[in-house]
């Protein structure tokens, strides 16, 4: 009997495993299979147009339409500002409805004995109540501790809410500073591949002409061998070009939210010359920094969730009262009323759990005092972010500009000798190659150095937390800065002139009142109550 009922319990939990969702590893890899397809499937489907040139403000159009981190992140928002209006139908008081049938095999009867000391007769049988009986109950309960716990709850769902914002809100400052480096890297190789390319195709024949002179022993062999060298480098970093144009098309790809194979053609336009850049004021950046980075904004909503943690905290330590209000009705004909209200009052209090509430109290009043700590640390990381930022963005710029001055040196000296070849001059085709390998080394120097120029800038506004640097928006930005620090300092002037009227007020009773004993004193008389 014992083992038939233990294969019976085995049986049933087997049962409810099966029925609440248990699953074995086959079954998740069978899951993870389809899955794969399928998402092989989507990822597939999502790919450029061919032969599109796309350009930056494309590129990052597409990448914040498409990418998939954000989507995600924009996801989390949704889902907590669902969470706010769940939280505030919290707020609504309990509402039950309970609705009871009950029937009996028999009569319901019952008889009654009078107590010791009165009447010892017993009386006989009798029935208060029906066979079958239908009880309905509706009951309204609102509790004043589950409101006010409920209220805070839609505070901190609020706040996680706009937390959700802040964090989507960086995301997308930071896939946009990851979308133009890519760019930038994608149109640098670009642009240096078909550079060297032209100038493979324009000396294809150049290992001909080094058999030839060394043939002829016109110049000397270790010369040769020496430009013969440049040559097979330049091949070399041809190969590492394409290498690492074929990483940036990939990963600029994953970036915008489609398949990651094959090439990308981007608008290379930007690289030809430099765009004139105007910087802010350093100190004005960091001011700007310390209002609109998203990683403070959080912080300081951190701050105020555990603020309203610790009010939660003092909210349990106060009773528990419950108003309460029913309507019954009874299907019993024995009650001389079947239909009824009731209306009450309840109050709860558990004493033993005050030391527990007042314990969390301290413990998150400390927690306050962390995330105050922790605000200051990020406020300090925020000013060092900017400043190296805009240390970068100068040192890239003098950088550029030395690459553009040394590739003008370069470009202008090929002329010259190509001139002076043309015209029968002493110089040999030998020397006009590399004089145009020389050139051309600086020419992807300086494109490399141009796009390094234009990451730093984009750096400097993901440093800063902003979208754009134009004159307009710092304009915009430095007007809201100084409106809310003019009104801080009002505050402050109005703050000390309080202080100040209360404290001559304060001088001028205690000189009264010296004033009233140096005129009593005389005639000898106590001044003081």
């Amino acid at each position: 009997m014992k083992i038939k009922l233990h294969h019976l319990l085995l049986t049933v939990l087997a049962a409810l495993l099966v029925f609440a969702g248990c699953s074995s590893e086959e079954s998740y890899r069978r899951e993870r299979i389809e899955k794969a397809e399928l998402h092989f499937g989507k990822i597939s489907s999502r790919v450029l147009e061919k032969g599109r040139i796309l350009t930056l403000p494309e590129c990052i159009e597409l990448a914040i339409k498409n990418n998939l981190d954000l989507q995600v992140s924009e996801l989390k928002q949704k889902v907590a500002s669902e969470r706010v209006t769940a939280e505030m139908l919290g707020m609504l008081p309990d509402l039950t409805v309970d609705n009871t049938y009950k029937a009996r095999s028999n009569i319901p009867g019952s008889s009654s004995k009078s107590l010791v000391g009165t009447d010892n007769g017993t009386y006989g049988f009798s029935q208060s109540e029906d066979q079958d009986t239908n009880t309905l109950k509706v009951e309204l309960l609102f509790s004043a501790l589950d409101f006010g716990l409920a209220y805070i709850n839609v505070l901190q769902a609020n706040d996680r809410m706009l937390l959700e914002k802040q964090q989507t809100r960086r995301v997308g400052q930071n896939l946009r500073l990851d979308v133009v480096r890519t760019y930038f890297k994608v149109a640098a190789l670009q642009d240096a591949i078909k550079t060297t390319e032209d100038l493979i195709e324009r000396c294809k024949n150049i290992d001909n002409a080094f058999t030839e002179l060394a043939r002829k022993r016109d110049v000397s062999i270790l010369r040769l061998l020496d430009e013969h060298k440049r040559f097979i480098r330049l091949q070399q970093r041809m190969m590492e070009f394409r290498r690492s144009y074929q990483n940036a098309c990939i990963e600029l790809r994953t970036l915008m939210g489609f398949n990651p194979l094959g090439e990308i053609k981007v608008d290379g336009s930007v690289l030809v010359k430099a765009t004139e850049i105007t910087l802010p004021d350093i100190d004005l950046l960091e001011r700007i920094s310390l209002t609109e980075r998203p990683e403070l904004y959080n912080l300081d909503i951190q701050t105020n969730i555990t603020v309203n943690e610790s009010r939660k905290a003092i909210l349990m330590m106060f009773p528990n009262v419950q108003m309460v209000g029913d309507f019954n009705n009874s299907s019993n004909s024995f009650l001389m009323h079947t239909s009824w209200w009731e209306i009450g009052v309840r109050a709860a209090y558990n004493v033993l759990k005050l030391p527990q509430q007042i314990a969390k109290y301290r413990a998150l009043s400390e927690e306050v005092d962390e995330f105050e700590m922790q605000t200051l640390s990020q406020t300090i990381g925020v000013m060092a972010q900017v400043r190296i930022s805009y240390a970068e963005m100068l040192e890239s710029r003098e950088r550029y500009e030395l690459d553009e001055k040394v590739y003008g040196i370069y470009a202008q000296h090929l002329e010259i000798a190509q001139e002076n070849f043309n015209a029968g001059g002493a110089l040999s085709q030998l020397e006009i190659d590399r004089l145009r390998l020389e050139t051309v080394e600086t020419q992807i120097q300086r494109i490399q150095s141009l796009s390094t120029y234009y990451v730093a800038y984009y750096r400097l506004m993901n440093a800063v937390g902003i979208d754009s640097m134009d004159s307009e928006t710092i304009k915009k930005l430095k007007e809201k800065i100084d409106k809310a620090g003019s009104a801080d300092k009002d505050i402050e002037v109005k703050k000390v002139e309080e202080l100040e009227v209360k404290e001559l007020k304060a001088n001028i009773e205690k000189q009264e009142q010296q004033d009233k004993k140096d005129f009593f004193k005389p005639l000898g008389l106590d001044t003081n109550p």
